[in-house]
């Protein structure tokens, strides 16, 4: 899957959080426990993995289970979707005081 450009504003200094500006159907994918808020219309969905198609199968899931598992991450993530007409926003913080930094995947492969 492509990565695809999205709106967002960093605030704070210290403990930062970042919102992100998602457009109708346009949906992010973010950690177990790095949800702080959201507008009305946006839908949260639990999947398992990191939501990628690159190995749909069986063995393909299991092994990239083990691989989140040993990096200390949860099997699963939350997915929100914008079902709005309209902009709407979703803003994540990371529960340790640090600084986000923003990253251009296409400088990384697009992925």
């Amino acid at each position: 899957m492509t990565a695809h450009e999205i709106d967002y504003r960093i605030y704070g200094e210290e403990m930062q959080y970042v919102e992100i500006e998602l457009d109708p159907q346009e949906g992010v994918i973010a950690e177990a426990g790095g949800f702080m808020m959201m507008d009305d219309n946006i839908k949260m969905e639990s999947i398992f993995g990191d939501g990628s198609k690159q190995d749909s199968s069986f063995m393909g899931k299991i092994l990239g289970a083990g691989k989140r598992i040993l990096t200390g991450e949860s099997l699963f993530m939350t997915a929100f979707y914008n079902v709005g007409i309209g902009k709407k926003n979703v803003s994540f913080a990371s529960p340790y005081p640090g600084k986000i930094v923003p990253l251009d995947l296409t400088e990384y492969g697009g992925k």
